[in-house]
């Protein structure tokens, strides 16, 4: 095997791999093109059948029946045509370890998601998303949400990686907790609203739009069962995330103006647009959470046009 193989990654792990591949794809592995992940571990591979896959193997106490409902909803989108990977294999285990393995799409973004065209193109492919997966059963996806997406119990959930630490409030910034907080309680309260399937991390970095048009998305492991203006909410609250220009968050009118972009597709009543904005709020305190664990516990400074810049301009 070639590339990463001998030099980066283990024997053992290349031994899984192997293994893994020839009981449930009946193929080999000729090489792996990369490797990363963030919440488990993510493999681009080439297989000795000449397919290009991905593998993603989760970590320990992963929720089986969860994963299998992302896996029906992924394959009844590529089914509908939309653009995600179809599931070749998967969830199933190898020695212990979960994994999935589906099909490698490629491509990156053009274009930035701060132009209104992109931003535009993003929240209606949501609206498709959300409308293909309305009669798939999602209620598996109520628990093992993503910590993002989960304001059962308020700030804060678990960090969705074991690298932040949300346990004691940052000094000076104990508000993004409270505001936190303050929108939980609006979520929590419009529980009994009618749930979607829908994707959690719809962000810059997990789409491929080509000249202000959609092409696909990626990390569908993000799916969640919620309110669909919650799911629509938290998309605004982060979709610049990753844009290859600052800022990394997107502004307090860029949030309202993706909502709006959905508004025009499927209509929100105003109860229903202040659920949109209390999760948008929620995800944009979470990640300005993270970037403040990472500035004052690892001394990682935040990229340029911040979570917590945005939310500090917006108070």
């Amino acid at each position: 095997m070639g590339g990463l193989d001998g030099g980066r990654l283990a024997r053992a792990t290349c031994a899984w791999l192997e293994r893994h591949l020839r009981d449930h794809l009946g193929t080999g592995l000729e090489s792996i093109q990369f490797s990363g992940g963030d919440i488990g571990a993510v493999f681009g591979l080439h297989l000795t059948d000449g397919r290009d896959v991905v593998l993603k193997a989760f970590r320990p106490g992963a929720d089986l029946e969860r994963l299998r409902t992302v896996v029906r909803a992924q394959n009844a989108l590529a089914s509908a045509g939309f653009g995600c990977a179809r599931v070749l294999d998967g969830p199933s285990r190898t020695t212990g370890v979960l994994a999935v393995v589906e099909q490698r799409l490629t491509g990156t973004s053009t274009g930035s998601p701060h132009a209104p065209a992109a931003r535009a193109a993003m929240a209606a492919a949501l609206a498709v998303q959300i409308d293909a997966l309305r009669n798939l059963d999602g209620i598996a996806l109520v628990t093992g949400r993503p910590a993002w997406a989960d304001w059962t119990a308020g700030a804060w959930p678990e960090p969705h990686d074991p690298v932040f630490d949300f346990s004691a409030p940052v000094r000076g910034f104990r508000w993004i907790d409270e505001t936190a907080d303050a929108a939980a309680e609006v979520l929590r309260a419009a529980d009994d609203l009618p749930h979607v399937i829908g994707h959690s991390d719809w962000v810059w970095q997990n789409v491929c739009v080509r000249n202000d048009t959609f092409v696909a998305a990626y990390d569908w492991d993000s799916l969640i069962y919620a309110p669909e203006p919650a799911v629509v909410g938290l998309c605004a609250g982060a979709f610049t995330q990753g844009s290859p220009e600052p800022p990394d968050a997107p502004s307090a009118e860029e949030v309202a103006a993706f909502v709006d972009d959905y508004h025009h597709i499927r209509p929100f009543s105003p109860a229903e647009r202040a659920v949109a904005h209390a999760a948008a709020t929620w995800v944009r305190c979470y990640n300005a959470r993270c970037q403040l664990d990472n500035h004052h516990r690892r001394n990682l400074a935040p990229p340029p046009g911040s979570f917590t810049e945005s939310l500090a301009a917006s108070r």
